[in-house]
């Protein structure tokens, strides 16, 4: 299933935009003032910042500074007009919307004080909240193109640290030197601050690195991405530094268990909710319920955490082919340690497919 690197993209961008005016014209909206920056990426190619997409029917603006011109230029798609403002960013958009009385803007990427500017800029037009959180939840044949390439070199970067583990060595000197090899294998930065937590710490979830050495008898949790072109990665394993003792083994294979259950039962048509419930209950009736403290897991994709929520409250969304999330249970002990296992995967016809290429049986670092 895997596709070829390199395509241009274009019929994708305009599929993408497609569907942006489809839901445009749903909202009963004139046009959009987009701030969110990886929606502006999504929809024009622009890999900047502090800029503005302007889009009715008819024109798609990226209303930019002189510091992005040139750049610009050179990355946003036929279809979009770069415009360099020189005043007020929010007076250049309401120059482009004076035409129209429904203004869209994306409130969720907007400050208190960017709201009441754009508000002040476009007085006396009607501003309306557009959600956009859903846009970009099924993935196109470009954007999987990119995640594969951003798991890949993940992969490969763990696989070279694996050896190099040795007691003694801290949590952040394991964190650096994997930062360091996904970037040296093309990773643009790391997807998220690489969280490695060995030993009691292991049972944090969240345990960024820390001075801790590593110990013989540790759990060592690795949860970390990299990024190529825009687009993460995520996964996460837990290895043994030393022989495994049966405390490890008995957790770790529940954890184990309760994954394949994720990975085997996630289908289109069910809710992020449902898939959620299929591990709770199989962890809980293994005893430790109260040991498992988050969800099953979140959207991937130009962001770390996006649509689709994969736990209690994901409710609102019916699972699609397309969609790319994590599948990342975990069992928490505090005092003593604690195990996850995650792979971010695409959905497709026939379920679940695995973008993470290393191997989850418990691996002892000896």
């Amino acid at each position: 299933w895997y596709y070829c690197l390199g395509k241009t993209g274009g019929v994708e961008m305009m599929q993408r935009l497609g569907r942006f005016l489809s839901l445009m014209a749903k909202n009963g909206l004139d046009c959009v003032i987009v701030k969110d920056i990886p929606t502006i990426r999504y929809l024009s190619g622009f890999r900047g910042d502090s800029s503005l997409l302007y889009v009715d029917a008819k024109s798609t603006v990226l209303i930019t500074d002189g510091r992005y011109t040139t750049q610009a230029e050179g990355e946003v798609q036929h279809y979009c007009r770069v415009f360099t403002y020189t005043g007020d960013i929010w007076q250049a958009a309401a120059d482009f919307a004076k035409a129209h009385t429904k203004i869209g803007f994306d409130g969720a990427a907007y400050s208190y004080n960017d709201y009441q500017s754009l508000k002040e800029a476009v007085s006396g037009k009607e501003l309306l909240n557009i959600d956009l959180k859903y846009l970009r939840m099924v993935k196109d044949e470009r954007e999987l193109n990119l995640m594969w390439k951003a798991f890949k070199i993940a992969d490969q970067a763990f696989l070279k640290l694996l050896p190099e583990i040795k007691p003694g060595m801290t949590e952040k000197a394991l964190a650096a030197r994997l930062e360091y090899y996904m970037s040296s294998m093309g990773s643009e930065k790391p997807s998220f601050d690489t969280i490695i937590a060995s030993g009691a710490r292991s049972a944090l979830p969240h345990g960024m690195a820390s001075d801790k050495q590593i110990e013989i008898g540790d759990f060592i949790t690795f949860d970390f991405g990299a990024v190529y072109d825009g687009y993460h990665s995520d996964m996460t394993r837990t290895v043994v530094l030393g022989m495994a003792n049966s405390w490890h083994k008995e957790i770790y294979t529940i954890v184990e268990e309760a994954q394949w259950r994720g990975l085997k039962s996630a289908k289109p048509g069910m809710t992020g909710a449902e898939l959620d419930a299929i591990v709770r209950e199989y962890i809980t009736s293994r005893g430790y319920g109260e040991n498992y403290v988050h969800g099953l897991g979140h959207g991937v994709g130009l962001e770390i955490h996006e649509m689709p929520n994969i736990n209690k409250r994901g409710t609102d969304v019916v699972l699609e082919p397309g969609m790319t999330f994590s599948i990342e249970p975990g069992i928490y002990i505090p005092g003593k340690g604690g195990v996850r296992i995650e792979d971010t995967v695409v959905l497709t016809d026939d379920g679940a497919k695995v973008l993470c290429g290393v191997k989850k049986q418990l691996m002892e670092i000896v």
